[in-house]
């Protein structure tokens, strides 16, 4: 029971929180049946579908996968475990850049001009903020900490001087794992904004008011979308120096046997709820782009034309 909820539970957790916040306030903005709710929902259980899959592969149940799965791919997958929630955040905003409204001479007049955040909250800004920081001060003090490996010579080991020619080491989020994540950051952010500039772009339709909901909701699906992969990303971030701080070592001397520990051991299970945490409520950003695409009984048809 506790393997279960170690692997399973901040997955279940986020669906839970995300039910719950849909409960209050979702329902208020919703899409209903058309291109845009589909587009949504699809997008939304592609991310929660994929980390379902990697937890999997996580556990090293082979045997639920199928077996044409090559070692080279568990290998490339040991290599960039970090990376694999952004790769899916940004699967997830070329999906959600559909459809794609062509620019045409009909439609409501504006005065005021559109740019990629016209259609979005000062607040949804925050957390994808905050969540960005922190991944930046966690990869600059763990890639300063990493050295490299005596074997691949790439800067993924944490090693501790014990003295009289003795010492420990373990796996550590070094610059090997780090650099790629920060370049596909990056990447991330500017679909992200390429995802924006489509949805406002188009002139607004004669029914102004459904058509800027529809723009918003877009717009914080998107927002969601990145928010989740940062969080997801951070997660694992958060449970790999948790690992790092758990290594121990021990030697025999004449007076017993010594132990060793890394100097921020005691951050272990801080790290580990935090993990914990972040990924909880990274799954609850992906589940709510999903969440959006339930109908609405009390509002008129929202679709789009594609």
């Amino acid at each position: 029971m506790a393997w279960f909820f170690l692997v399973w539970g901040s997955l279940i957790a986020g669906l839970v929180l995300s039910f719950v916040w849909w409960l209050i306030w979702g329902r208020r903005t919703r899409l209903s049946a058309g291109s845009v709710g589909v587009i949504s929902l699809a997008a939304g259980l592609l991310l929660v579908g994929a980390q379902a899959v990697v937890r999997l592969m996580g556990t090293g149940a082979t045997t639920l996968l199928p077996s044409a799965i090559s070692r080279e791919f568990w290998d490339w997958y040991g290599d960039h475990r970090f990376a694999v929630p952004l790769l899916l955040g940004i699967l997830g905003m070329v999906v959600l850049a559909f459809p794609i409204r062509a620019r045409s001479g009909r439609g409501a007049a504006e005065i005021k001009p559109r740019t990629p955040v016209s259609f979005s909250r000062r607040r949804w800004f925050i957390t994808p903020a905050l969540t960005l920081a922190f991944i930046l001060v966690l990869t600059v003090i763990a890639g300063m900490a990493s050295q490299p490996d005596s074997t691949t010579g790439e800067y993924t080991m944490y090693f501790v001087d014990l003295g009289g020619g003795r010492g420990m080491g373990t796996g550590i989020y070094g610059w090997f794992y780090s650099v790629p994540c920060l370049i596909l950051t990056a990447v991330m952010i500017m679909v992200a904004m390429f995802d924006l500039f489509l949805i406002a772009r188009p002139a607004l339709n004669r029914n102004v008011a459904r058509d800027e909901s529809i723009r918003m909701i877009r717009t914080r699906n998107v927002l969601a979308v990145g928010t989740g992969a940062l969080l997801m990303h951070l997660g694992v971030v958060f449970g790999s120096l948790a690992g790092t701080a758990s290594v121990r070592s021990s030697f025999p001397t004449s007076e017993g046997s010594v132990a060793f520990w890394t100097t921020f051991a005691a951050l272990e299970p801080a790290l580990a709820g935090a993990s914990s945490v972040t990924a909880a409520v990274g799954i609850a950003f992906w589940t709510s782009v999903a969440l959006s695409a339930i109908p609405s009984r009390r509002l008129t048809s929202l679709a789009v034309e594609s």
